[in-house]
């Protein structure tokens, strides 16, 4: 299946609806369409203004509609309604007319909640109907509720038994969960997490955005921040020396981000950063350590350098000379720890709750003190976690498009 495939996300509701489906269908469909996929939403109240995502709005899909409030609030009540049959198949013949030329059609709940039974019995219609890829996306389920009304026969069972269709549910509790209630293997059933998105979590400027993208650093184990001018008192070799040590010490795909341009008083400081250009060539760190002045001609704006505060997991601070050291004051607003070597400001600005060391104990103590952190602190844990497992792009590339292709038996169930 080609990456021009056409991914159609259907739910009862869609931006600018506010929840928390209609905000996972959102990032599903952006992140899609990133990937090079045609995507479409179809739902019964959407109009969400997304690059690349074609909009279907088919009202009676959205369960307050007020032809089809009534016929939910009587079969909430056991009965069924004489234009049920009617309704089914108008909503059928809607969605097949909306989902022609789909290759994939991703169904958000409506094969296990009873929010529109309507609407559900048209696509599980469809489902049997239709060939293409459908994979139920399950984040809540009737079946798992005890106070869920339930009646014998259709169309009240129909989200009480599992549709032959691939089953995504969104944590391993509530696929154990919905295995047991199916009665089903669990190894039916696959685990894909919801996840965030950092730049808008964070509010980043596009410049920050693009510099990320850029740069990959949101596939990187670890990054460490050096919000410093490029000149020779900031004595940067000696961090792209703890860099090194750390790499060679954990493995980790670690990276230095050095916010700040050239000095601009003296001419030798370009000289400088040729230097230190050519001692990240000779040590190899050529995609580990980034100066953003390569990107950004006269240095990151400060918006832009307080957002990779957000980013990083420490910052790092190898100075010969400072008079201040406003970086740590910054690193404590932004809650990351500060590795630095010795200098009197430091000690008074950041006390006992920075981490200083003698320079002359070299940059391997430095980095195995930042590992020791970093793979100890449980805050520190679950911020790189986050960022290397939950974000929305690498869930959509790693867990959601291999289904998309057909590859899901080459992927754990289990996230």
């Amino acid at each position: 299946m080609s990456h021009r495939s056409t991914v159609v996300l259907i739910h009862y509701t869609a931006p600018p609806i506010v929840g928390g489906v209609e905000i996972v269908l959102a990032h599903q469909a952006q992140a899609l369409a990133r990937f090079g996929y045609a995507v479409r939403i179809i739902a019964g109240v959407a109009a969400p203004d997304l690059p690349g995502v074609e909009t279907v709005s088919i009202p009676p899909m959205y369960g307050g509609h007020p032809e089809i409030a009534p016929l939910q609030a009587a079969l909430r009540e056991g009965h069924l309604p004489a234009d049920f049959s009617r309704w089914r198949e108008r909503l059928r013949v809607a969605l097949s007319e909306a989902l022609r030329g789909t290759d994939v059609a991703i169904l958000h709940n409506v094969c296990t909640l009873d929010k529109n039974l309507a609407l559900s019995a048209a696509l599980y219609d469809l489902v049997h109907g239709e060939s293409r890829r459908w994979i139920g996306w399950h984040h809540d389920a009737s079946i798992l509720r005890v106070d869920a009304p339930r009646f014998p026969g259709e169309p009240w069972d129909l989200i009480f038994r599992p549709w032959p269709v691939i089953h995504v549910t969104v944590s391993e509790a509530r696929r154990q969960a919905l295995a047991r209630a199916w009665g089903i293997p669990s190894e039916r059933i696959h685990v894909i997490p919801n996840g965030v998105d950092l730049m808008e979590f964070f509010r980043w400027t596009p410049l920050t955005r693009s510099l990320v993208e850029r740069l990959g650093l949101l596939e990187a184990d670890v990054i460490l921040l050096a919000p410093v001018r490029i000149t020779r008192r900031k004595n940067l070799e000696a961090a792209l020396a703890v860099l090194k040590a750390l790499r060679e010490q954990t493995r980790w795909d670690a990276r230095l981000v050095i916010t700040g341009p050239p000095g601009p008083h003296s001419p030798a400081n370009r000289a400088y950063l040729e230097e230190l250009r050519r001692l990240r060539a000779a040590w190899g760190l050529e995609n580990a350590v980034h100066f953003l002045y390569e990107f950004v001609g006269e240095g990151l704006p400060e918006e832009s350098v307080a957002d990779f505060y957000t980013l990083a997991d420490a910052v790092l601070l190898t100075s010969r000379e400072e008079g201040f050291g406003l970086p740590v004051l910054e690193a404590g607003l932004a809650r990351l720890p500060v590795f630095a070597y010795t200098l009197p400001p430091l000690e008074e600005l950041g006390g006992a709750d920075v981490f200083l060391f003698p320079e002359t104990e070299g940059p391997e103590a430095l980095a195995a003190a930042i590992a020791r952190f970093l793979e100890t602190d449980p805050i520190a844990r679950l911020r790189r976690r986050v960022r290397q497992q939950f974000t929305w792009p690498a869930l959509i590339q790693n867990r959601l498009i291999p289904f998309i292709e057909g590859g899901e038996k080459d992927i754990p169930a289990s996230f």
